[in-house]
């Protein structure tokens, strides 16, 4: 989890595009839920909790960025865990 907080940091920082080592970090923790039978739904609220947090502060300076940004990112979570 401490990758992903980091990660996400990082993200916030340049919410143009997602970051290769976030994209990185949800691809192994969707496997990873994948594997212990841990629903694709937990994945996501997980997720989408850390990210809010993080970009609170930030949230009312690229309001629409970071929303496109975050929705992109939950679906490349999801195609990540039903990646075969």
């Amino acid at each position: 989890m401490k990758n992903l907080r980091t990660a996400v940091i990082e993200q916030l920082k340049q919410p143009g595009a997602p970051i290769p080592e976030l994209v990185t970090v949800l691809g192994e923790a969707a496997k990873e839920a994948r594997e212990k039978n841990i629903p694709p739904e937990q994945v996501i609220v997980t997720f989408k909790k850390l990210w809010n947090d993080l970009a609170e502060s930030l949230r009312s300076q690229h309001a629409d960025q970071y929303e496109r940004l975050r929705q992109r990112l939950v679906t490349l979570c999801i195609r990540a865990y039903y990646a075969e």
